[in-house]
Parts: C-alpha cells; sequence; structure tokens
C-alpha cells in the first residue's frame, strides 16, 4: 500500500515511472529518485504517514480551492471555459464575476452554478461540492488578465487568465517560401583593436553593421545572462546567476557616457598598471575573465560615482531620470538581483565559504528578511552599483539591436535562452519557492554522453510555478526577448518534461518529470507575439513524439544541426530537410567544420581519458571517417564539390576553404527558414568552444578568434560565400510587416 501510495503521489506531481534510453533499454524509477524529487518539490514524504497525507491533501487541494490559480487558453479556440469548484448544495447561489483585461477593459456578469454544467463531484471534507465550467461570453485579447468572483454570502476568489495567440511571431523575410541566413559568434570571442581582451557589445554592434552589409539577416551569440560578478572565474554562460539580467563584463567601458566626466576614471586609464593590464589582456589567445574583470571594475564604479555626484543628487538630470525610470521599470526583481550582488560580494569578502548564499548568516538567507533590508540601507552605494551596471548593459545591448535595425537586418539579434540557473546564483536566492533545491536538470544517456549529462542547474518547480500562474517563465522569456528578433531556447524539450538528476546521483539515475505543456507552450508564443521575436526551439537529443509538430504548428522554428541529419544511416539531401527549421553545420558544443573534419574533438577526448573504453573512441573515428565520405557523396551529388575531394582527416589550407564553400553552398538550398552559419567553419579555423563532459580540461568559453572583426569580415572567403549565401536565400533586409 505505502509503495502504491508513493506511485500514485509520483504521478500526479508529474514524475515519470521509467524512461527508455537511446539504446532502447527500458529504465525503471527507483523509489530512492521519486523520494527525492518529492522532497525538492516540497513535498513531505518523510515516512509512510507523511506519504499518505501527502497524498490526501494534493488531491484534495482542487477541491479546496473555488477558481485554480491561473487558466492557459489560445485564443484560437474560442472563449475559455473557467473550472469553478462550489458546494452542492449552495448551487443556486448568485456568484458574479469581473474580468479586467492588461490594457484595462472591464467585463462583468452574474451566474448561479445551477445554471452551469456539472463536470465532476468531489469531496474537499466539508461536505460534496462540484465542478462546474463558466464560459466567459467572449475571447479576451492576448494577455495576462485577472478574474474576481463573489457570491451572495461574501464569499470570493481570484484567479489569472491567460490568453496566447495561435501562433508565435514570425519575421516578415520568413513568411511564405521566405528564406534567410545569418551569422553566428560567441561575443567574448570577438576582437577589436579597443576593447578590453573580450568581445562587448560594441564589438557585437560593429559585428552586426559589417554582416548585414553583405546580406546578413541575423546575428546570434551566446546566453548574455548574467553570471557572478565577485567571481569572475565562473564564466560558463549556460550556468547563470540570472537570466532575466545580463553579463556585465560584456560593458565596452570606453562607450560608457559617464566616463568622460569622471577625472578619477580618467586617471586610472592613464596610469602604468592599467597600460600594462589592457596590453596583456588584449594580446591572450585566451580571455582571462578575472584580469578583464579587474581592469573595468574600478573604472565602471569611478562612472558610477561620477554619474551619482552629476545625475541624481538633489534633481535628477534627464539622464538621471532615465536610470530611475529604468530601476522604476525593473522593480522588485532587478532590486534584489542587485542586492544579491552586493551581499555575495559582501561575503565572499569575509570567507571563500560563503559564497554560496545557503552558507550566509540565517537573517540574509531570506530576500524579503529584516537584515537584508537593513543591509540595503547600509550599502546603498553599492546596490546601486550594480543597477547602474545593469542600466548600462542594457543601453548597449539596446545600441547593438538598432545597429542591425538601421542595417536593415531582418531578423537583427538571435540571443540565446539557457535551460536553468545555477543553484547559487541571484535568480535562486529570489525565488527558492519557485525552484527545486537537490535536482539538477539534465540529459540522460546518449552516444555523445554514455553515462549521461547532470548541467547543474537547478530547475522550476511545477507545483510552485502553477501557483505563481507561470508568470516567472514568461518573466525569463520576455527579459530574454529584449532587445531580440529571435531567441534560441536551449533544450525545448523542457515545455513538456525536463529530466531531473538527484544531487550526489550518477547522471543515469535520474528520471523525467512533466511540466504544463500546453501552457508553457501558449505562453511562450505570448511572449514571442509581444515582443516581436521569432522562436527557435533546440530540439536535439531525445525528443518525445510528437514535440516538433507541435513546435512546427505554433510557428516555432526547430534546430536542425547537418553534422546529425541523417536518412536510413546516410547523409540527409538538402531538399529533404524540414521547412520549418533553423539549419547549420554545427554548434558551440562541436567542433569547427575544419576541427570536426580532422577528428579534433575525438583527439581530445582520448587525450583527456573522457571515454570509458578505449574502443569507443576508435569506433568514433571509423565513424568519423565514414562521415567525411559521406558528406562528399552528398555534397558531389548535389553538385557543388568535385567527387574526388580527398576524404583523408588532413586536408591542405585551399581544399579546407572549398569544403566550407561546398557545405555552406549545400545548406543554402535547404528549405530551412533560417540558415546560421559560424565565423570558425567559413575561415578555417580550427577552434570548439565548448567540449562536453568537461569543466577545466578544456578551455570552454574562452577560446579567442584569431584575427579581429575587420579582417575576419573582410576576409575574400567571407564575402564570396556571403555572396552566395545571398544569392540562393535573398537578401536579410526588412521588408513589410511580420505575420
Amino acid at each position: 500500500m505505502a509503495n502504491e501510495r508513493l506511485e500514485r503521489l509520483s504521478s500526479l506531481v508529474g514524475i515519470e515511472p521509467g524512461w527508455v534510453d537511446f539504446f532502447g533499454r527500458h529504465r525503471i524509477v527507483p523509489d530512492e529518485t521519486r523520494l527525492a524529487f518529492l522532497s525538492a518539490m516540497g513535498v513531505d514524504v518523510s515516512g509512510e504517514g507523511a506519504i499518505a497525507d501527502s497524498l490526501a491533501e494534493l488531491e484534495a487541494r482542487p477541491w479546496r480551492r473555488r477558481l485554480p490559480p491561473v487558466l492557459v487558453a489560445c485564443d484560437r479556440d474560442g472563449p475559455p471555459s473557467i473550472p469553478v469548484t462550489a458546494p452542492l448544495d449552495r448551487q443556486g447561489l448568485r456568484h458574479r464575476w469581473t474580468l479586467r483585461e492588461d490594457n484595462g477593459a472591464l467585463h462583468t456578469g452574474e451566474w448561479r452554478p445551477c445554471d452551469l454544467p456539472l463536470t465532476d463531484r468531489g469531496d474537499a471534507g466539508r461536505g460534496p461540492v462540484g465542478r462546474f465550467l463558466f464560459r466567459l461570453p467572449g475571447v479576451p485579447l492576448p494577455g495576462v488578465h485577472r478574474l474576481d468572483l463573489e457570491d451572495d454570502e461574501g464569499g470570493s476568489a481570484t484567479m489569472t487568465v491567460i490568453i496566447a495567440p495561435g501562433r508565435a511571431h514570425r519575421p516578415a523575410a520568413l513568411a511564405g517560401r521566405g528564406r534567410v541566413w545569418g551569422v553566428a559568434t560567441q561575443l567574448y570571442a570577438l576582437r577589436r583593436e579597443k576593447n578590453w581582451g573580450i568581445g562587448d557589445f560594441s564589438d557585437l554592434a560593429e559585428t552586426a553593421r559589417r554582416m548585414a552589409d553583405v546580406g546578413a539577416a541575423a546575428i546570434g551569440v551566446n546566453p548574455l545572462h548574467a553570471l557572478f560578478g565577485a567571481q569572475a572565474d565562473r564564466f560558463s554562460p549556460y550556468s547563470p546567476s540570472s537570466r532575466i539580467f545580463l553579463n556585465t563584463i560584456f560593458i565596452d567601458v570606453e562607450a560608457v557616457p559617464d566616463l568622460p566626466e569622471s577625472d578619477k576614471a580618467g586617471r586610472l586609464l592613464r596610469a602604468a598598471p592599467m597600460r600594462s593590464g589592457l596590453e596583456a589582456v588584449r594580446g591572450a589567445a585566451l580571455v582571462d575573465y578575472p584580469g578583464v574583470a579587474a581592469l573595468k571594475r574600478p573604472v565602471l564604479a569611478a562612472c558610477w560615482d561620477s554619474f551619482r555626484d552629476r545625475h541624481l543628487g538633489s534633481r535628477a538630470s534627464a539622464r538621471g531620470e532615465d536610470f530611475l525610470a529604468f530601476c522604476r521599470a525593473g522593480g522588485r526583481t532587478l532590486r534584489l538581483f542587485a542586492l544579491f550582488e552586493s551581499l555575495h560580494e559582501h561575503f565572499l569578502a569575509r570567507d571563500p565559504a560563503l559564497g554560496y548564499w545557503r552558507n550566509w548568516p540565517e537573517g540574509f538567507r531570506d530576500p524579503d528578511g529584516a537584515d537584508v533590508e537593513t543591509f540595503a540601507r547600509k550599502h546603498e552605494a553599492e546596490v546601486g552599483f550594480h543597477l547602474y551596471l545593469q542600466w548600462i548593459a542594457d543601453q548597449q545591448l539596446a545600441a547593438a539591436a538598432e545597429a542591425c535595425a538601421r542595417r536593415g537586418m531582418a531578423v537583427g539579434l538571435y540571443r540565446d535562452l539557457a535551460v536553468g540557473i545555477a543553484a547559487d546564483g541571484a535568480e535562486a536566492w529570489a525565488n527558492q519557492t519557485l525552484l527545486c533545491q537537490g535536482v539538477s536538470g539534465g540529459a540522460p544517456p546518449d552516444p555523445l554522453n554514455l553515462t549521461g549529462q547532470d548541467w547543474g542547474l537547478v530547475p522550476f518547480n511545477p507545483l510552485a510555478l502553477e501557483q505563481e500562474a507561470y508568470l516567472p517563465f514568461l518573466g525569463v522569456v520576455e527579459a530574454n526577448m529584449r532587445h531580440a528578433g529571435a531567441l534560441r531556447l536551449d533544450h525545448a524539450m523542457s515545455l513538456r518534461r525536463l529530466y531531473w538528476v538527484p544531487w550526489g546521483a550518477k547522471a543515469d539515475q535520474g528520471a523525467y518529470v512533466r511540466y504544463p505543456e500546453d501552457s508553457l507552450f501558449h505562453l511562450a508564443v505570448l511572449a514571442s507575439r509581444r515582443q516581436n521575436c521569432q522562436i527557435i526551439g533546440e530540439d536535439l537529443g531525445t525528443v518525445p513524439d510528437g514535440f516538433r509538430e507541435r513546435m512546427a504548428e505554433r510557428s516555432i522554428l526547430g534546430y536542425r544541426l547537418m553534422v546529425f541529419e541523417k536518412e536510413a544511416g546516410a547523409a540527409r539531401p538538402a531538399a529533404d530537410y524540414a521547412e520549418q527549421t533553423l539549419v547549420a553545420f554545427g554548434t558551440h558544443d562541436l567542433p569547427s567544420l575544419a576541427g570536426w573534419w580532422r577528428g579534433a574533438d575525438i583527439a581530445e577526448r582520448e587525450h583527456l581519458a573522457l571515454y570509458s573504453d578505449p574502443a569507443l573512441g576508435e569506433a568514433e573515428k571509423a565513424g568519423r571517417a565514414r562521415d567525411r565520405r559521406q558528406l562528399v557523396t552528398l555534397l558531389a551529388g548535389e553538385g557543388v564539390l568535385d567527387p574526388e575531394f580527398p576524404t583523408g582527416p588532413d586536408l591542405s589550407r585551399a581544399d579546407l576553404a572549398r569544403l566550407a564553400e561546398a557545405v555552406h553552398a549545400f545548406l543554402a538550398r535547404t528549405p530551412s527558414k533560417l540558415l546560421m552559419v559560424q565565423f570558425e567553419d567559413i575561415l578555417g579555423f580550427d577552434l570548439q568552444m565548448n567540449l562536453p563532459g568537461t569543466v577545466d580540461q578544456h578551455p570552454n568559453w574562452r577560446l579567442r578568434y584569431p584575427v579581429d572583426i575587420a579582417t575576419m569580415t573582410a576576409d575574400p572567403a567571407l564575402r564570396d560565400q556571403a555572396r552566395v549565401l545571398t544569392r540562393e536565400r535573398g537578401p536579410g533586409v526588412a521588408a513589410g510587416e511580420a505575420l
């Protein structure tokens, strides 16, 4: 009986009982994993009695609420029906309802339960109740609305009603048979004579201008999420402190308007340590994140001091008012982020063990606690500095987006949203009840990761997310659509389910947890239309049945990589690629075209002893040789490469250039809506930005391009290939209205 209750409880919260791995083996989820997941969701499973009580509580909860916390619906499905729970002996009681749309429109009416359809019966412990369906008389406009309900006996209830359009935003250039191309880059990798050893927002704007001039419709970048300001050595863009705010290391210090007004900043720039420090970081092959942060931080702090004195004071200037308006718009969420940054820095200075907020003194673990508020008052200037950094970063990102628009880019900035956040970061501290501490998001075993993956990212709690009307999810998505024409959802399958791994367990001992797929799809589409931003869902790996079809129905582009696209074991012909997709040769987790051809990734994994069995490495080498031959056959069949092209691992520079031309000519012919190319593939750079399965054994997220932006974008190979891509796909210049 206890096991049966545990199974029912697990099913109720969305824990799947088992899963089939990539190799076709069925894995049964053990009780230990279920218990760990339930505990992480805040469900008491401390003993058999607690399990029974938790099950009874969760089963009774819907019957105790007059209205559910939220209803999410699609406008194309007609007027939504609201489930209302009422005592069966009060069916004649009059109820008055008011719907307040987010545009200010007000709708009212009244009904009695006895006049509504009765769909179910239950008992909340206070007598029999029924579930009645109240159908709104019309369809509200897309948005986030509030429904209030009152009865003649003084009872009341409130819920959120969210209406989404049927389809996501689609730029006009991608409508009909429209196809465009763009360039993907890692922002940190960009070089420019004036940058400070890391690509910055001004570099992004400059690259966008140059690529727009040769026909690119989009410029894609790695996640720009806020990392850990006090720990510059934590630089993975996919393990952020907060996905809502920006990584301020990308600020171009020399473009900050307050720099010329600050005498202190000027002295810092002229000092010998600054000059030698800049020379060192600018000349480095790898990004020196701590070194760059150490150079930028004092100059930006001096800019903040000057800004406070000149633009805030007793009467704010126009520039000061802009800053204050930014802070008001950011509200509590922005203030808590700035507070976390200040607290994190404060406690780390006392003791390195205090880097995790759960190790802070108890009074500071609660973001709404009195100790935190006292700290905020005493350290107002420090907190304000972090608000200022976010303001400057947002302005500079906006300027990069404006550079895209001025050059007529049809899509513009293409941002990337990581699937989760670090458990010890700002977002986790500020939203403790929304997140599942004790588990990590990950992925089950597959050919590239035979033992599975544990990303170390804390996931949303689906139970708590519903209580908050899913608005935190909507907020994260919309924050990352800011200043963007397209957004990639990393591991898009998390809209349906996410593989969780208990802390301390092996990655293959996890299980899938279901999320409210219909609601999350609706919310993503709503965000897309409100922000005029195309969505791309990264649907690689284990993809549930029907998921890609659902994305296509909602105008969400899928994600296809040429290196993985096979049909009956052979490389897929161009005409057979799915239309409603983004297509590329590879991605940041794979080697560049040059590295892939020579098997650099395999050699690196062998060197780092990442294969559990040496035979696996040999098998991959044989598979890569077969893939090279298939690629040449495919490209020759398309008429873009000589059939006699060499298939050995070593190519001359000229042959590598011909291969890159052929690959991109092939990809340009696919019906896929958006083609993204990488600088390293076009120009023959042998780079792999991230090697999955490593932390610091490989220079993940630190590799810089060997030449600067001007040199890359003026390269004849790039310009020749840009002409081919533009001729095949059309210019990426905006025209007409988006759908």
